[in-house]
This record gives structure tokens, sequence and C-alpha cells, in this order.
């Protein structure tokens, strides 16, 4: 009679025995937010349950875990960025986000391994460009200059002035002068005869300040080309020596492309509005055009560090780099066409529309860019 009763604790414990089966949870609450662990990921902040201490063999466990994690999502993302042009924007939109890497950590990643690789790589060609260069200029200085001193003899100019002149070329090391500028202002003295915003010979604030007050209110330089000495004139009293104009061009350079990355992306907002004025009739929010602008940034600057890279491969580089530069091109209107679900034809006039609008914003940017270097460099 009993032996049904005495059989109940065994069931129970053959229940438990299955149930102790799955894997127990470490903590009853997660150690990240707090929150009641119904699984072994947090429902409210997707941390895995992991004891709060951990062992050597636990940690190590947990890292490779992560980076696997990582590589698969980021190396599945990278394969469909490089060749199926706007499908992770489709993905993206139609909600499966998850199996692929976030576009925004993306790009920030991206960017840095280009801008990383565009300042470290050296440029074998530039430099021998520029060591010859300087060769040919050092082999035929004394010849320049010589040709200069009898332009100067033809201009009018009396001895006095053109020995100044001579010497300050010599000084400076240059081989090129503005004649009509120093027939313009013949009380203007020539200090420095390096970089120049304008044609203006003046060494000083003060020299140029006396001259323009001599001259005629109506002959005075107007507003911009007054900045626009005053900031020459800076510029060739810090860059005075012969090796000025080396040392402005390592500065302008370092400048350019530091704020070059700025002007991109704050052309990023505007790429996502030229989509949006494009596909205004189609029911599409401007952050979703903007997702595609962000996919489209990123596999850029992904397609541009292959190109940094690969240029220094003989012989199958040169092919290699010219693919990526035409896939770069063709890669909007491709991304474009399987995004928008629009016919060849439309896609085709939208994209030079967009192609010809976006030009005129990259100008605008990169000579606001050359403008605000010169005035602050």
């Amino acid at each position: 009679m009993n032996e049904p009763l005495e059989s109940i604790p065994a069931a129970e414990g053959m229940v438990e025995a299955e149930l102790g089966a799955k894997k127990k949870l470490n903590n009853e609450f997660c150690l990240n937010c707090g929150s009641k662990l119904i699984n072994i990921y947090c429902h409210q902040c997707g941390q895995r349950d992991l004891p709060k201490r951990q062992t050597m063999s636990e940690l190590i466990e947990n890292f490779i875990g992560s980076f696997y994690s990582f590589e698969s999502k980021f190396f599945r993302t990278v394969k469909f960025l490089l060749f199926k042009p706007g499908f992770l924007p489709v993905e993206y939109t139609a909600g499966k986000r998850e199996t692929y890497y976030h576009p925004a950590r993306a790009y920030a990643f991206i960017s840095f391994i280009f801008f990383l690789l565009l300042f470290s790589l050296p440029d074998h060609k530039d430099k021998a460009a520029y060591e010859s260069f300087s060769a040919d200029n050092e082999k035929d200085l004394t010849e320049s200059l010589e040709k200069i001193k009898d332009e100067l003899k033809k201009s009018g100019l009396d001895s006095l002035k053109i020995d100044s002149i001579y010497k300050a070329m010599l000084i400076e090391n240059s081989s090129v002068i503005n004649i009509d500028g120093i027939k313009k202002k013949t009380k203007g003295k020539v200090g420095n005869t390096g970089f120049s915003l304008t044609s203006s010979t003046y060494a000083t604030l003060r020299e140029y300040d006396s001259i323009q007050e001599s001259l005629p209110v109506s002959e005075r330089d107007g507003w911009i080309m007054r900045k626009l000495t005053i900031r020459s004139i800076e510029l060739n009293q810090r860059y005075k020596g012969n090796d000025g104009g080396k040392r402005f061009s390592q500065d302008f350079s370092q400048a350019f492309f530091d704020n070059f990355s700025k002007v991109l992306f704050f052309l990023l907002p505007i790429f996502a509005l030229l989509l949006r004025l494009l596909y205004l009739k189609h029911d599409y929010y401007y952050s979703e055009h903007l997702v595609f602008a962000i996919y489209y940034y990123n596999f850029f600057y992904l397609a541009a560090s292959l190109y940094l890279l690969l240029k220094y491969i003989p012989v199958v580089g040169g092919l290699l780099t010219l693919a990526i530069v035409i896939w770069i091109v063709v890669y909007i209107p491709l991304g474009m066409k399987r995004m928008y679900q629009q016919p060849w034809s439309k896609t085709i006039i939208k994209y030079s529309i967009f192609l010809i609008a976006f030009f005129v914003c990259l100008l605008t940017g990169i000579m606001g860019n050359l403008l605000a270097i010169v005035m602050y460099l």
C-alpha cells in the first residue's frame, strides 16, 4: 500500500536531476543591471551570466569567445560591404541588425584604420619627385637668378634696388619674383620672397600700413586683400630661411589632412539629405538614408585602405588600384538600385544629379578647409 508513496521522492529526484542537466545560473541577478535572470543572457541589458570572480581558464575562455563573436560578425559585414552594394542598408532597415556589425561602430573603426594608413605609409614616388625637383632647382638656381636680374634691369629700377632684390633672392633661395608687383609699389622693400598669398613684397606689417596710408583711398586694398596681405606677411615671417618653403609645405599638408577628415564627416548628413531630396516621394525616413550614407562611407574608407596597401604591390598593384577606383565610382548607383528599387534609367539620372551636387558640396568644403588653414595655420 505504501509503495507508490515511497516511489514519489525517487520520481522527484529524477525530475530534479533532469532539470539539473541544464546549466545552472551563476547569479540570481544580473551583475550589470541588477535584473532578475531568466536565462544565461539578461533580458534587459544582454550581458551574459558570468561568475563574479573568474579563474584564469574562465577568463581565457570568455575572451576567446568574445573575440570570435566580434571576428565572425565583423568579417561577415566586411564581405557584404565590399561585394554587395546596398545589401547591408536594406538588411538594417528591415530590422536585421544583430547579424552584422553596427554601422556606426564600423565607421569609427574603419575610418581610424584608413587615416592611420594614410599618415603612416611612406609615399616613395612623392619623395623621389621632391628630391628630383630640389636637385633641379639647386642646379638651375644661379642661371635663373641671373636671368631675373637682367629682367629687373630692363624694368627700369635703379641699381641699388636691383642689388637689394637680388640679395634677398639669394638669401631666400628663390628663383621667382613678381616684377609687376615691384614696379607698382616701388616704395616697398623685399625682405622675404618665399611663401606669399598675394603679389605683395612687403617685409613687415608696419611697412604695409605705411604704404597703404600713402596711397589715395580709392587705390588702397579692400578688406579681403588686406586680410590676405597681412596673413602673407605673417606667414613669411614665420617661415623664413632656406627651408621655409619645405616647413610650410609639411605644416600645410598635415593641417589639410587633419581637417579633411572633419570635412568628410560633416558632409555625411548632406550625403543623406541629397538622397532624401532625390527620393522625396518614397516612404523612407531621413534616418534610413543616413544609414545608407554611413554604409557607403564605411565601404569608401575600407576600399581606400586597400588602395593604400595594394599600390605597393609590384606589377599587379596598378591594376588592382585602378579596379578599386572604378568600383568606388560604380558602387553608389548599384547600392541605390538595390536600396530604392527603381529602374536603371531613373537610378542613373538620380545618381548623376547626386554626383554633381555632392561634388559641389565637397569642393566647397575643400575650399573652406584651405582658407581656414591659411588664415589660422
